[in-house]
This record gives structure tokens, C-alpha cells and sequence, in this order.
């Protein structure tokens, strides 16, 4: 058979509404006079809204430089509400978030004649209110580096902002608004474009975005993609492996494996090739490593051909040193030790033989970008 290379390259009624994705401005937020006044921004700078201004509304401004996010609400509301003791009051909750991480809180009761406000956030946040004729505006600065989870790879925030509105202090229709909007971060989103376009893909041929702390040599969780025939890391910039595949279909399945140590997760891939009248599927296994994937193995974990098929089965198993990628053979279709003529595969870990009666599998412990293997001994057979 012959098989193709592979090649790398660098209480009450609520309502809410999520719009799906929006753009912060790219301005600098180092600039930014967080006291709670909007001059700062410009009128038309609204990127997400919800209510009627008469029963109480939400308006979103944002902006992100890289570094911090700014952002910058518009409560309207007929009548701001607040007590010196216990009872119904006016509140804005934020809540903000890497996607499928912890959120970080911020709680903001707005300033009035009656109470001075009241807000709680994260240390080394800016947040601050301000009275407005028909509400009351809400700013506040987040450096990145406070979100839990954020790293150079994060493409997307979730915010979330619920507006509680009380209507009587003692009492009555107390309303929640929710406005929940993921923040594509623009410089990100670029890095993708970028990417897709030199690898010649769209997004809709992607079928698998994720994040994942995958590089022992960055802090926080990378960005990996996959479709068509490419696997691609997104840190702050871009690196990416071309797989030896004719073509899509031939990529089987793509997905991390915990194989790393502390949590650090690798890259796995299943590669169907064709030729001489037969196939094999390859088991290939990548570490990151300074944004950089970095190849750890190919293993033949299947052939075939005709009706006669080879195929391993592999499971990740507590080993001494770690986790262990464990490949064992399952029992042949067809073929017999009789049989069985090819030369074992020189550009790979080839297929493990089913009637080997010394090694019954081979055993892959990650060190650092390189894996280490041992093999199995084979079972013991009952007389």
C-alpha cells in the first residue's frame, strides 16, 4: 500500500433575549473615566438592547482593546427605587464569563436621594453608577486577566446582565430583564478568519471548536479547530497540521485525549487511507507545545482488506508514570497467522498481530512533547 504524507504549517415576571454574538468597539479602554457617565462613548454606540424605555430597558455599549473590557449600560426607568431599610429595590446584575467557566459577579444597587449606591465587584475591577433624568447609567472596566480561564486563545466572553426593576418599595410587580450577549472578542475572531483563509475553509466546514489547556508552556486554555482536512491551534497566532487524508470523509474523528498531566489534554485523530485494494486507518496523537502541535506518535490501529480486518481497541488507563494511552488487539477477521504476508508498516506503529504471543499491546505515557512506549505482555491463555 502506498500512503500519503502528512504535512505541518505554522421573583416576578422576567423577560430576557440573547441576539446571539455581537463585536465590542476596538477602543482603548486606558482611556476610559469609569465614573459612571457615558461622555465617553459615543450615542450611536448601542450594540445590544431590550424593554420599552417607558417599563424599563436595557441598552449595551462595550469595547475591548486586548487587554480589558469596557462596558457601559443604559437602565431606563421611570422611577429609580431605593430604601434606607429592607425592602424592594432597583439592582443590576452582571455576570461575566469565558465560555463554560466561572463568572465573575458584579452587584449594583444605583445611587439616589434616598440611598447612596452600592456595589459590589472583584478586586482591581472599576465599576461606578450614575443618576440619569430617566434612570440611571452603569460603567465598568475588567482587565481580562480577572476572568477566570481567559488566556491569549479565549475567543468569546458571555455576559449577562439582569436588571432588576422594582416598582413600589414596599411592594408589588417587581420586573427582571435579562440581556445575554456572547462578546466575540475582534482581535480573535480575526486570527480565525485568518486562519480559515489561508487553510482555504469556512466556518460552516468546522466540526470542532473548542478550548482546552492543551500546551504545558502557556498559561490558560488554547483554541483548537478542525474541518476538511486541517487541525489548527489558536493562541496569539495561528499553527496548523495538514493530515494525510484524500479527503474529509477520510478524517474519521477528531477529539482530545487526557493523556497529559495536570489536566493537560492531547490531540487525536483518526485518518482512513486507501491503496492496493485495501485500507488502514491511522491513530494519530499531537502535543502543543508553545503554540505549536507537535507530532507524538501514528499507530495502524486498523486494516483491511476484502472481508478480512485488523483492528486494535485502545483506552486511557492510570499508569505508573501517569495516564496511559493502552492500544491492544482485538481478534482478527479473516486473516490467520498463516495467512498473513505484508511487511510491517515502516511510517508508523504498525498494526498489532492478534496471535503475538509475547507482546499483547504497546503502552504510550506523554514526557514532555515526546511519548514514551512500553509493551504489553501477552495474556496468558487457559489450558
Amino acid at each position: 500500500m502506498r500512503w500519503l504524507p502528512i504535512l505541518l504549517g505554522l421573583v416576578g415576571a422576567s423577560a430576557s433575549a440573547r441576539a446571539g454574538s455581537i463585536r465590542c468597539d476596538d477602543l482603548s479602554t486606558a482611556d476610559l473615566a469609569v465614573d459612571g457617565l457615558l461622555d465617553d462613548w459615543k450615542q450611536n454606540q448601542v450594540l445590544a438592547r431590550i424593554g420599552a424605555p417607558a417599563d424599563g430597558a436595557i441598552a449595551l455599549k462595550c469595547s475591548w482593546d486586548g487587554t480589558a473590557l469596557g462596558i457601559a449600560l443604559e437602565l431606563s426607568d421611570d422611577r429609580v427605587v431605593r430604601v434606607r431599610g429592607k425592602g424592594h429595590e432597583d439592582r443590576v446584575d452582571i455576570s461575566l464569563s469565558v465560555t463554560g467557566g466561572k463568572p465573575i459577579a458584579i452587584v449594583v444597587y444605583p445611587g439616589n436621594a434616598i440611598a447612596k449606591d452600592k456595589i459590589l465587584k472583584p478586586p482591581r475591577t472599576e465599576v461606578a453608577d450614575s443618576l440619569q433624568p430617566k434612570g440611571f447609567s452603569v460603567e465598568a472596566k475588567v482587565p481580562a486577566a480577572r476572568i477566570p480561564g481567559f488566556s491569549g486563545s479565549t475567543p468569546s466572553f458571555e455576559l449577562r446582565v439582569s436588571f432588576h426593576d422594582a416598582d413600589q418599595a414596599t411592594g408589588g410587580d417587581d420586573t427582571d430583564l435579562v440581556l445575554a450577549q456572547t462578546i466575540e472578542l475582534g482581535d480573535r475572531k480575526d486570527l480565525l478568519d485568518d486562519f480559515l483563509r489561508t487553510v482555504r475553509l469556512r466556518r460552516g466546514d468546522l466540526k470542532l471548536d473548542t478550548m482546552a489547556d492543551l500546551d504545558p508552556d502557556r498559561r490558560g486554555q488554547e483554541r483548537l479547530v478542525a474541518g476538511g482536512t486541517v487541525i489548527g491551534v489558536l493562541t496569539d497566532q495561528f499553527a496548523y497540521v495538514q493530515l494525510p487524508a484524500q479527503k474529509p470523509g477520510d478524517v474519521r474523528e477528531v477529539k482530545l485525549l487526557p493523556l497529559g498531566t495536570r489536566g493537560l489534554q492531547i490531540v487525536e485523530a483518526i485518518v482512513r487511507q486507501a491503496g492496493s485494494g485495501g485500507s488502514r486507518d491511522l491513530l494519530m496523537l499531537w502535543t502543543v507545545w508553545s503554540g505549536q502541535l507537535q507530532p507524538l506518535a501514528q499507530i495502524e490501529v486498523r486494516k483491511e482488506q476484502g472481508t478480512n480486518v485488523f483492528e486494535s481497541t485502545w483506552t486511557i488507563a492510570k499508569g505508573k508514570k501517569g495516564p496511559e494511552l493502552v492500544v491492544t488487539a482485538k481478534p482478527a477477521v479473516g486473516w490467520t497467522a498463516d495467512s498473513w504476508h505484508e511487511e510491517a508498516a515502516s511510517d508508523a506503529d504498525p498494526i498489532l498481530l492478534p496471535w503475538d504471543t509475547v507482546k499483547g499491546g504497546t503502552g504510550y505515557t506523554l514526557r514532555g512533547h515526546e511519548v514514551e512506549r512500553r509493551d504489553l505482555p501477552a495474556p496468558h491463555k487457559r489450558r
